[in-house]
């Protein structure tokens, strides 16, 4: 096993494999270890990703943003049995309430608030089939609108016990692989799900940098709106998505720096639950085992994990095959009785 976050390791490896990336790699990863003292107590809280954790009461809870945060919005959710609740968008974006005697599935909407200063006056909606994450972005406002057959405001204000009731996984999964596939994105998601992955409203961040690109990519929201209603869903002439993704990931600092060509997706998942995903450009995949493992834990930005977590980090394995490199880690937290599994994987497009 390798300590991190106490006795230094060894020099790291004089091989060209994406080292002059790694800075860049591991303070995007810094970040979000940095969170995990306040994560921590969300998991003891019971605040898993698909049910309520095991104790606590389940909650629903995300990120409201339409690629820069939603600030100060109104987040309604209405469920098919239970009470509404309600909550406030933080300068994050990030939202939760505590469901006590709801019953799933619950439609979910957030309005007002500020986006970069000025008002946002556009509602965007959601659905949560499960308890845990439900984010409300620009992209799952067209998965409902997809789902409902209708503009989501109309749904939202129409929905009851039974309509909620009468809503499947498989509707769902159904709506997201339309959306995704009519806007061109498909690939780039890669399995993250827009609904229920965990991510930051930041650039860098693999669904941030999504909702960036749809921004920009050629058609207004409400245009987007209109055609998303329709089961076969296509998007509108001059929409290109990837055209403006790949403008976005470079613009957000994931583009280049390394002298490489290929591109590395980076999915770090703690206790079983996704936290992050995003990007960065210009890298090249290693050679082989050796030079992946040497190179990441050797790394002297990935020796201040443990310690901006709160406590240390030990590697229990490394593990390179094909294009893909993970690494499975544990972090305990200094003074609190808890241990968390981190999974950080590694693919290199």
């Amino acid at each position: 096993m390798v300590r991190i976050g106490g006795d230094p390791v060894v020099g790291r490896s004089a091989d060209p494999f994406f080292l002059s990336n790694l800075e860049s790699i591991f303070m995007k990863l810094l970040k979000h270890v940095a969170l995990v003292s306040g994560l921590s107590a969300v998991l003891l809280a019971g605040c898993g990703g698909g049910g309520d954790g095991g104790a606590g009461t389940p909650v629903l809870s995300g990120v409201a943003a339409v690629g820069a945060p939603i600030v100060g919005g109104t987040v309604s959710v209405t469920c098919a049995g239970g009470s509404a609740m309600s909550a406030t968008t933080l300068a994050t974006g990030a939202w939760q309430v505590t469901t006590s005697g709801q019953t799933l599935p619950c439609a979910v909407r957030v309005t007002g608030g500020t986006v970069g200063g000025a008002a946002n006056a556009t509602p965007y909606h959601s659905i949560a089939i499960n308890f845990g994450t439900v984010n409300i972005t620009p992209l799952t406002d067209l998965i409902v609108a997809n789902l409902g057959g209708a503009s989501p405001a109309t749904w939202f204000g129409g929905i009851n016990a039974g309509t909620l009731q009468a809503i499947t996984p498989a509707q769902i999964s159904a709506a997201l692989q339309t959306v995704s596939d009519a806007l061109g994105m498909t690939a780039i998601l890669s399995g993250a799900n827009p609904l229920t992955t965990a991510f930051a409203a930041t650039n860098g961040e693999l669904l941030d940098d999504v909702l960036e690109a749809l921004a920009a990519a050629g058609a207004s929201h409400q245009a987007l709106l209109a055609l998303a209603t329709n089961p076969s869903f296509t998007a509108p002439n001059g929409f290109d998505f990837l055209s403006a993704y790949a403008t976005v990931v470079v613009n957000s600092g994931g583009g280049g720096g390394g002298g490489g060509t290929g591109t590395l997706r980076v999915a770090v998942s703690i206790s079983g639950q996704p936290a992050t995903t995003f990007d960065v450009g210009g890298v090249d995949a290693p050679a082989n085992q050796a030079e992946f493992c040497t190179d990441l834990t050797s790394d002297p930005v990935f020796t201040d994990i443990g310690s901006s977590g709160g406590g240390s980090l030990t590697v229990n394995s490394c593990s390179y095959s094909g294009n893909v490199g993970t690494v499975n880690a544990t972090l305990s937290l200094t003074g609190q009785p808890i241990t968390l599994p981190y999974t950080m994987t590694f693919t290199f497009l």
